[in-house]
């Protein structure tokens, strides 16, 4: 767009990758939210240490944690980022927020926050998450039971 600087065209297309992703977490949608990492991605988890590649990402923390809780979205308002000179690489890092539910179905805030690594071959092409970490912020309850049916 003319006008845009680099770093705005930056802002507007990490923004949309992570609206999407926002997206994909709300709606379960694991395989979309796959072709958005890289296949040895690295991570940490609640249920492990370090995780390595992308069937671990999937299995051992979104297929844990996505269900458990609702409105799931990236605050990209409060974004901070940078990019490689070439703009090939950018870190993210963003606080995001979601609803948990106690056992007996009450709700309560979950706010948190969120590094990214992400990579693209070219100016046009889509980012790659090679790197992501996800925690709550100090204090909020870790466990969330899903919303009740």
């Amino acid at each position: 767009m003319p006008g845009d600087t680099a770093t705005q065209q930056d802002r507007k297309s990490l923004t949309v990758w992570l609206d999407g992703f926002s997206a994909e977490i709300q709606t379960l949608d694991y395989e979309t939210s796959r072709k958005r990492f890289v296949q040895d991605v690295t991570t940490f988890s609640t249920h492990k240490n370090i995780v390595s590649n992308l069937d671990e990402f999937e299995h051992d923390q979104w297929r844990h944690v996505w269900h458990t809780s609702t409105g799931f979205h990236w605050n990209t308002a409060e974004m901070r980022f940078d990019t490689s000179p070439d703009r090939l690489m950018a870190w993210i890092a963003v606080p995001c927020a979601s609803t948990g539910y106690q056992e007996d179905g009450t709700a309560f805030d979950r706010p948190g926050r969120g590094s990214l690594v992400l990579t693209r071959e070219s100016l046009d092409a889509p980012w790659l998450g090679v790197h992501v970490h996800v925690s709550l912020r100090h204090g909020v309850q870790a466990k969330s039971y899903g919303k009740p049916k």
